[in-house]
């Protein structure tokens, strides 16, 4: 076995919570602070935008694990979405129950749906089990669009604001607020999971498969897990983000969601849970920051430069897939001299997951 693999497996070294800088600890509590404040500074407006960033988080979040930390790609993730609005919509609208219901149900949908895709995909890897997810897609889109036009004649599933333990959420702060146990909830749930064994042999069988099998690590067990647990994840945060919308469709949830996602993922790092939270507010802010440019500049952007947030949205994507991040990062590093770069050998992919959260 060569050596990184056992530097994978090998428990990640940290200080002690006594040990912590105290004036670092009081730095990030005040900057995570600022950043719960500042929706609010924006009014209705940017609490919106602030509930619709973060629950994009939570799947993407979910998906960075997938494809990030146990190296699965998948194009899946608006039919995982769709599954949890759906399961909303129809619950809401033809049965009469609430948000819970709707989340248990999706989450039970997106866990049984993400172990069906691992199950029909285990003897493919790479661009094949992508395709193998993107099947999985078109099929979702056919059932979601029949549904639509059955169940609601093409107008979508229109839905009520929820309530959750006697309190309706139907004020932007209210999202705020639950977006943001959301997101603690599941990037706790995340962080521990990569802290642990589980998150170990998720990362040794992306590094060196041929090591874990020898280590005795269930690579059919593996990818059945992080399918299912992911699935579920962006399962439970469409169903949410349905509430959220008022109304559920199925032409809110193709492929261009989907890629939007990758990109979200890509921009904020394989692996990375703040890097992906930090990417779905980039991604979820362009179009406004775009308009807001364009504004300035006297350009018209409906009329001269229509679409041009999707074309940097796709630049984006080209950006961070050729490692754009990390080679801007190191001519920085290389800018401040050979002091500010680090001396020992880059973290493993375990090392680098457990720093994130």
């Amino acid at each position: 076995m060569s050596s990184s693999s056992l530097r994978t497996l090998a428990p990640v070294s940290r200080p002690a919570a006594g040990q912590r800088s105290p004036l670092r600890l009081a730095a990030w509590t005040s900057l995570v602070l600022l950043a719960l404040a500042a929706p609010f500074g924006f009014g209705g407006y940017g609490l919106y935008v602030a509930a619709s960033g973060g629950l994009m988080a939570v799947g993407a979040m979910a998906l960075t694990v997938l494809s990030g930390s146990a190296g699965l790609p998948s194009l899946g993730t608006a039919a995982f979405l769709a599954i949890g609005a759906f399961s909303s919509g129809i619950l809401a609208t033809q049965m009469g129950l609430g948000i819970l219901p709707a989340i248990g149900v999706a989450i039970v949908l997106g866990f049984a749906s993400g172990a069906g895709v691992a199950l029909l995909t285990l003897r493919v890897s790479g661009l094949y089990l992508a395709v193998g997810t993107l099947a999985l897609q078109h099929v979702v889109s056919i059932v979601a669009t029949d549904l639509d036009l059955k169940l609601t004649y093409a107008s979508g599933f229109m839905l009520d604001s929820p309530h959750l333990f006697g309190i309706a959420i139907d004020s932007p702060w209210r999202w705020w607020a639950l977006t943001v146990a959301l997101i603690a909830v599941v990037l706790m749930l995340f962080a521990w999971l990569q802290r642990g064994h589980v998150g170990r042999e998720w990362a040794l069988l992306r590094a060196e498969p041929t090591a874990a099998a020898a280590l005795g690590i269930s690579a059919v067990r593996a990818r059945l897990t992080v399918f299912a647990l992911t699935s579920a994840v962006i399962a439970a945060s469409g169903a949410v983000d349905g509430y959220r919308l008022g109304n559920v469709q199925a032409t809110g949830y193709t492929l261009h969601l989907a890629v939007t996602y990758l990109t979200v993922v890509a921009l904020g790092g394989a692996g990375r849970l703040i890097g992906a939270i930090v990417a779905s507010y980039v991604v979820v802010m362009l179009p406004d920051a775009i308009a807001a440019l364009l504004r300035v500049a006297g350009i018209d952007a409906t009329s001269r430069l229509a679409g041009i947030d999707n074309m940097l949205l796709g630049s984006i994507l080209v950006f961070a897939l050729l490692d754009g991040p990390a080679r801007v990062r190191g001519a920085l590093l290389r800018r401040r001299g050979p002091a500010a770069i680090p001396a020992t050998e880059p973290a493993t992919t375990a090392d680098r997951n457990g720093s994130d959260a």
